[in-house]
């Protein structure tokens, strides 16, 4: 009897002694939470590529990962203003005893978005897109379009900009 089977094709059941198993990546862990979204996309973010706002020996509250942090965080919660947000920095306890009641202020802040825009807009699209995988699982929206996310970090920038001329306009 002729068969065209090659000698290695083994039939079901027989073994040549070697395992194949599909190799195991470590589990891939995505942060539950906007803050932690918004600390590890800070913490991603080349250090060399924030500009300083402040001085290099001044408080934690006026470090560049600091600031962007906290920008990303209010832009995300569609806090825009200047002003709204460091209003946020005083009535937040644990941010006054963190930067031991230091914080930056309006003009700061929007002197930082001004020299940041580009790491603050990367953060910001990890913040939207957590947001929306969120919306996403509990079947709030159909699907996420990166462009979109991309567009809406665009959109809220602007909207901080617009926000702080209108109150500096206002003056």
């Amino acid at each position: 009897m002729t068969t065209f089977e090659s000698k290695t094709n083994l039939r079901p059941g027989t073994s040549l002694g070697v395992t194949l198993r599909p190799p195991i990546a470590p589990p891939v862990t995505q942060p539950e939470t906007l803050m932690k979204t918004v600390q590890a996309a800070v913490l991603e973010t080349d250090q060399e590529s924030l500009r300083r706002v402040a001085r290099p020996d001044a408080g934690v509250a006026y470090q560049p990962r600091t600031l962007l942090a906290l920008l990303t965080y209010c832009y995300a919660r569609e806090i825009y203003g200047s002003e709204a947000v460091e209003d946020v920095m005083r009535r937040d306890v644990s941010f006054r005893e963190l930067c031991h009641n230091e914080f930056p202020d309006a003009r700061l802040i929007r002197r930082f978005r001004r020299e940041n825009r580009e790491p603050l807009r990367s953060c910001l699209i990890s913040a939207l897109r957590f947001m929306a995988m969120k919306k996403l699982d509990a079947g709030v929206v159909t699907g996420v379009k990166e462009a979109h996310l991309i567009e809406e970090a665009n959109r809220r920038i602007i909207m901080a900009m617009f926000i702080d001329n209108m109150e500096l306009d206002s003056d």
